[in-house]
């Protein structure tokens, strides 16, 4: 029987979805005849083949999803070409090319070689086989190696080059992923084999991990009281914990950043990553407790049962009085969200504190275990042009803006930040003829009369702008009273908020300070891409590599923000 083949053009498909029914389909990209999405055929047959070329200047994605590489997408760039070959016994593609390398020990020795194919699949075996296996220095940014143990002997990679010096014992049938980050100069574990540990096995400390990650299960017939994390494990080793039984286990703290209050319930997950230079576990990863205050018995407030406890407080679902308990562990938050008309007191020790509408209050256990007030409140005042308002509709543009508001809260909360904004006004104003940009427009608010009127009636520390002028967002850097003002365009997304509030309370872009109070551009944080939900800071991680999202005294937006809060918690004056 003849093999059917087919060469086709993104032209002649009318989209990049590649049919199913063939031997082998050629797929060729070139300029003004391109699509920017290609998937490979959805019902293949064993040993079909795919191949793709592009000549095209623009790059297109491909879905590898069902291929054997460990991103979800890869870029077809001009002058690539990459094949695929349909494993019936795997159940996915195989993928080969000019950027895709499969390697032994036999053939190519222990080193991997400097500047690596961007895969590169190095397996070993019985009969071809190294005690150790050393990753290159150098590699393209975003370059894999998979490393693939057939061998009945343990081998390990070299941390040599690696970013972090993490656990790499290698076992039979074992699988680890590393990938090059350029801006770090070292290979970080994408993916690697998960043991799995019964948690009956534990006599209370989980022992030393033999892979970068371990992950301990808890069941009804599988259960322990108490768990405490491994004495010793390599730099960024991750435990994961998790449980199906009806019985609680408490997971011990002392090894661990600050963690709060940690119970282990059913249906709960728990992360947490070895930091080394620390020497001690960070939790990454954690359920939180969500009570409503209509629900709290006689306003007292429960012992906590994890590191963050959210209290919802609204007209329909109100106490006057709530009270914190008394003797809690180290580091554990409660987080107060009030939208409710009426003030509560919250009481804690022997202080209080009166919540008003719209404030997000956060309390924390100090080291003696006393409750201490974490959070200062920041009035903000939004206001929108008539045209943004026009154009969106005015429905829109208010649920627009106060998704903005909600996103910027969620990344000081992540960040670490000790103030919040409140909401006290969401109004709209009448654009002025010569307000082309926003450079004009915050340039004219500070002396506007409307909007200065509504701040001092409202007593708002602040105020954001949104509309339809030219530019994505401009602000007042360090702002004092009259120039606390930040402003963004519809035409961009609702992250502006938070970038331009950040100049407000004093940041830069990363690169652009000679201090601390600048973005991390090398992870995207708010002020360095505006990437992620989060402002620098090296207390925190990422919760992939586990990568401190600042420097100490040389980026950390978080440290400069909290040193200016309480200056803008006067304004205006």
């Amino acid at each position: 029987m003849q093999k059917k083949s087919i060469t086709i053009t993104p032209n002649e498909l009318k989209n990049g979805k590649l049919p199913s029914g063939y031997d082998e389909v050629i797929f060729k990209l070139s300029d003004g005849n391109w699509t920017k999405n290609i998937t490979l055929p959805l019902q293949p047959d064993n040993n079909n083949r795919v191949i793709i070329r592009s000549s095209a200047k623009f790059t297109a994605v491909l879905d590898v999803k069902p291929v054997d590489v460990p991103p979800n997408t890869l870029d077809i760039t001009t002058g690539c070409e990459y094949k695929f070959v349909y494993s019936q016994a795997l159940e996915m593609w195989v993928i080969s090319g000019d950027k895709v390398n499969y390697s032994t020990p036999n053939n190519d020795g222990p080193v991997i070689p400097e500047k690596p194919a961007f895969f590169v699949f190095y397996t070993i075996a019985d009969a071809d086989w190294v005690p150790e296996i050393f990753l290159p220095a150098k590699a393209d940014n975003g370059s894999y190696i998979i490393v693939r143990s057939r061998a009945t002997y343990s081998s390990k990679v070299s941390t040599k080059n690696m970013l972090f010096a993490s656990t790499t014992h290698i076992k039979k049938n074992d699988e680890y992923i590393f990938k090059f980050l350029s801006n770090f100069g070292g290979w970080v574990i994408d993916s690697a084999p998960v043991r799995t540990l019964r948690a009956d096995s534990i006599d209370l400390q989980i022992p030393s991990p033999t892979s970068q990650h371990t992950q301990v299960k808890f069941s009804n017939g599988n259960w322990i009281e108490t768990i405490k994390l491994p004495a010793v494990a390599g730099d960024r080793d991750k435990v994961s914990l998790t449980s199906s039984a009806n019985y609680t286990t408490t997971i011990d703290s002392s090894n661990v950043n600050m963690p709060g209050m940690m119970k282990l319930h059913t249906g709960e997950h728990y992360d947490f990553f070895y930091i080394a230079e620390n020497k001690q576990w960070q939790l990454m990863k954690y359920p939180d407790s969500i009570y409503y205050a209509k629900d709290i018995q006689n306003g007292n407030i429960m012992p906590l049962i994890r590191p963050r406890t959210i209290i919802k407080v609204d007209d329909d679902n109100w106490q006057p009085v709530l009270k914190l308990p008394l003797g809690q562990q180290y580091g554990s938050r409660v987080i107060f969200q009030s939208s409710a008309t009426y003030p509560f007191q919250v009481l804690y020790d022997d202080k209080n504190y009166s919540v008003t509408q719209g404030e997000i209050v956060v309390f924390k256990v100090d080291e003696d275990t006393f409750w201490q007030k974490e959070t200062i409140t920041l009035n903000l005042l939004i206001v929108y042009s008539d045209k943004a308002a026009d154009k969106l509709g005015e429905h829109v543009i208010r649920n627009r803006l106060i998704e903005a508001f909600n996103l910027t809260n969620e990344a000081l909360e992540n960040s670490g930040a000790n103030f919040r904004f409140r909401l006290v006004g969401l109004k709209q104003i009448i654009a002025k003829k010569n307000w082309k940009t926003l450079s004009n427009v915050i340039s004219e608010l500070r002396d506007d009369p409307t909007v200065q009127g509504w701040r001092r009636d409202l007593k708002a520390c602040g105020v954001y702008y949104e509309g339809t002028e030219d530019g994505c967002g401009m602000a007042y850097v360090k702002a004092d009273s009259r120039s606390m003002i930040a402003s963004g365009s519809i035409n961009c997304g609702t992250t502006v908020m938070r970038h331009e509030l950040g100049h407000n309370m004093g940041l830069q872009h990363a690169g652009e300070s000679k201090s601390y109070n600048q973005g991390y551009g090398k992870i995207n944080t708010i002020m360095g891409g505006n990437g992620i939900p989060y402002y620098s800071t090296p207390q925190r991680y990422t919760p992939d590599y586990g990568i401190r999202m600042g420097i100490h005294d040389k980026i950390d937006a978080v440290r400069a923000m909290n040193k200016f809060s309480s200056t803008v918690a006067g304004y205006p004056k």
